[in-house]
């Protein structure tokens, strides 16, 4: 008997211990960790929320819906919510209270975004309420608006494009056969006529311009030039000797008017005044010579110069006769 009775007791006290920890989870669960203040909030939709529901404060749990109530007003249905939050939680005044999900298939809870106001809400005041805008609904508000949209506004623009298009299409074809075919028929023409007629007129002048410079060029007028070129060489050598007897003469001057000036310097006294009237006209004219040598000197050099030139002259054409015809580009003084 005393066995039986303890039994009993053993499979009681198992019984009151699941009920005890049973209580405590569906305490924690509920969200009641402790002593709890209520505060209040309006929304005009509670959709997704109910009693139990959590409530946080900037992501921190912090109580939970206790009650919803309907309150009739005269812009409509309004409807009152207990929320029940820790004890001693400091809520500023201006703090927001949102319906939110963290996602697209998450529970809907109230998230409590903390104001700026120094002071905080008393308990059993009233926050602000924010509805959470449907995302579903929005998208479906949307996706009318792009249907009206695309009916009453894109599809007149389109047709009317459409019809614009057809119009200028026509126009292009108009011209093409209009205008275009005409032109291209008259270009095609003239090519065939007056350009090929010019093209061939000037074959036949080049043709006759290389025949007569072939005769001007042939052998009985290169021995011609030949001859030319050897004569402009004599030239050249008789101007070069008669440079070299300029220079001598030039020379046999200067010293005559030496020997003339040493002379006079020897004379005496007595004979002064005639030395100074033949120093006088021999300074004139050694004046003169002067001027006469000065002369003398830039016509030699002229003349070398040309001389220079003639030969090269005579050199490329005696390389080149054809030069004599059509003549060489100017070369520029840079080269």
């Amino acid at each position: 008997m005393k066995r039986d009775n303890i039994n009993y007791l053993v499979v009681g006290t198992f019984v009151l211990i699941m009920f005890a920890m049973f209580f405590t989870l569906m305490y924690f669960v509920t969200g009641r960790t402790g002593p709890a203040e209520h505060y209040f909030v309006r929304y005009k939709n509670v959709s997704g929320l109910k009693f139990g529901t959590g409530v946080f404060y900037e992501g921190y749990r912090v109580g939970q819906i206790e009650e919803i109530v309907p309150a009739p007003a005269s812009t409509g249905m309004e409807y009152i919510l207990t929320l029940s939050i820790k004890r001693e939680w400091k809520i500023p005044e201006d703090s927001i209270a949102n319906i939110m999900s963290s996602g697209l298939i998450s529970a809907v809870q109230i998230e409590i975004s903390e104001g700026k106001s120094s002071k905080s809400l008393a308990p059993g005041g009233e926050l602000e309420g924010r509805e959470q805008l449907n995302l579903f609904a929005v998208l479906g508000d949307v996706a009318g608006e792009f249907g009206a949209l695309s009916e009453d506004g894109v599809m007149p623009v389109l047709k009317n494009l459409n019809t614009r298009i057809d119009e200028i299409s026509a126009e292009i074809l108009h011209f093409q056969r209009k205008q275009l075919s005409p032109l291209v028929e008259t270009l095609n023409q003239r090519v065939n006529e007056d350009l090929i007629g010019d093209a061939q007129a000037l074959i036949a002048k080049l043709d006759n311009s290389a025949q007569q410079l072939e005769k001007i060029l042939g052998s009985a007028n290169q021995q011609q030039i030949e001859k030319f070129l050897v004569h402009i060489d004599d030239v050249a050598l008789n101007l070069n000797e008669l440079i070299s007897r300029i220079e001598g003469t030039r020379t046999q001057m200067g010293e005559t008017l030496a020997a003339l000036k040493n002379l006079a310097s020897a004379n005496d006294e007595k004979v002064a005044s005639t030395i100074r009237n033949a120093n006088s006209a021999m300074q004139q004219a050694l004046e003169a010579l002067t001027t006469v040598n000065e002369h003398v000197a830039t016509i030699m050099y002229n003349v070398e110069g040309s001389t220079r030139q003639l030969h090269e002259f005579s050199q490329s054409v005696r390389d080149n006769p054809a030069r004599l015809i059509r003549g060489s580009e100017p070369h520029d003084a840079a080269d």
